[in-house]
């Protein structure tokens, strides 16, 4: 069993109230966030791709290290700054249970049926959340805890103390605690974030600064990535589980959060304010996000893709699995795809609802944000 697949079976790797008796206008959804998303789970299939060609190659793994270092600590962040109105209230919370916890549930499901046929075996154990599934676990955490942060002096503070400290234990796959705590710095400081503070990130001052580092941070990762155990940048296992002293393993924690930190600034940084050909599928990044971990797992565990063309193994092959988990980003993210899988995907769950008194003053329902779903967007880890 290669050392991808076995990750995976470890149990992986958007209101105003209206004042008129007429109907409120729609939202207008800023295009900056919804670029910033559509290029993540881009990424985000992008690693998975590159998964299962760690091995054979020194510049993909350098890659896959960085990559992995930001993509889903930025999708956190954005879901983290959709996240900062939810206090709980009715419409909110069946926004977090059609559009969070059906989904986690349905492709587990689905997720655990596809493993007799790769593994011989049934796992769907919703309790230790599988492959993609551990974003829609965590982030389901993560919302309910968001109103405590409000009340919480030094929130951000707190959040990276928790994360630092969960180094010292021993984390269990019980809803992918290790990720739960070790990611919640960066869902938090995105509660905080104001619109004008992503628009102080574009200034050339921080493009300039922020690429330069970046690319120390990727030389870095050439020079030593291979050295470094993956699980330290999947954000799942305290420092003994990976061998390590937690003391000695202190300085490097802080180290990748803090170049987690400046990747997401540089990424976020470069992405463009203006509407788009594509912007709109960034409002859709939760299909891509969960359809893409069964295509994974179907062609690649189940087909044995990478085994039978042995081209993706080179460099010339990495880079096509690069275009066409690009092109995959598009294609899972059309409307097509939308009308035929929204049914598991955004499953609608009216009628299981008890009805609401309708209030003058009731705000619109918030969205979820697919890593982010759409206040949800992610990891064959």
């Amino acid at each position: 069993m290669s050392a991808p697949t076995a990750v995976r079976n470890q149990g992986m790797d958007n209101t105003m109230p209206s004042t008129t008796p007429t109907a409120p206008a729609k939202k207008q959804r800023d295009p900056y966030f919804s670029n910033a998303k559509f290029g993540l789970i881009a990424l985000v299939i992008c690693g998975h791709s590159w998964s299962d060609l760690l091995d054979g190659s020194n510049s993909v793994y350098a890659f896959y290290m960085t990559l992995y270092n930001f993509h889903m600590p930025a999708f956190i962040f954005i879901s983290g700054y959709f996240s900062k109105t939810f206090s709980g209230k009715p419409h909110q919370l069946k926004r977090l249970i059609t559009g969070v916890m059906v989904p986690y549930v349905i492709f587990s499901l689905i997720l655990g049926l596809l493993k007799i046929w790769t593994d011989d075996k049934f796992q769907a154990n919703l309790l230790t959340p599988f492959y993609i599934t551990w974003f829609l676990a965590a982030l389901f955490v993560w919302r309910l805890t968001a109103p405590f942060w409000h009340i919480l002096r030094f929130p951000v503070l707190i959040a990276t103390l928790i994360s630092i400290g969960a180094i010292f234990l021993e984390l269990p796959g019980t809803l992918d605690l290790g990720r739960i705590l070790q990611f919640l710095p960066f869902f938090v400081a995105g509660m905080f974030m104001r619109r004008e503070h992503f628009s102080m990130l574009q200034r050339p001052i921080v493009r300039v600064v922020g690429t330069l580092l970046s690319l120390g941070i990727l030389v870095m990762s050439f020079m030593y990535a291979g050295e470094l155990d993956r699980n330290w940048i999947y954000f799942n296992e305290g420092a003994e589980q990976m061998d390590l002293d937690p003391i000695s393993a202190l300085p490097l924690k802080i180290a990748l959060m803090a170049s987690a930190a400046i990747l997401i600034a540089t990424y976020l940084s470069w992405v463009p304010q203006k509407q788009l050909p594509f912007t709109h599928l960034g409002d859709h990044t939760m299909y891509p996000y969960l359809l893409h971990g069964v295509l994974i797992i179907t062609l690649i565990d189940g087909v044995g893709l990478y085994d039978l063309v042995p081209f993706v193994h080179t460099g010339p092959g990495a880079i096509v699995v690069t275009l066409t988990a690009i092109a995959a980003a598009f294609v899972l993210s059309s409307k097509p795809v939308r009308v035929i899988t929204g049914p598991i995907v955004e499953p609608k769950l009216d009628w299981i609802f008890k009805r609401e008194k309708k209030t003058g003053d009731e705000p619109a329902a918030s969205t979820v944000s697919g890593p982010t779903a759409s206040g949800s967007s992610s990891s064959k880890q």
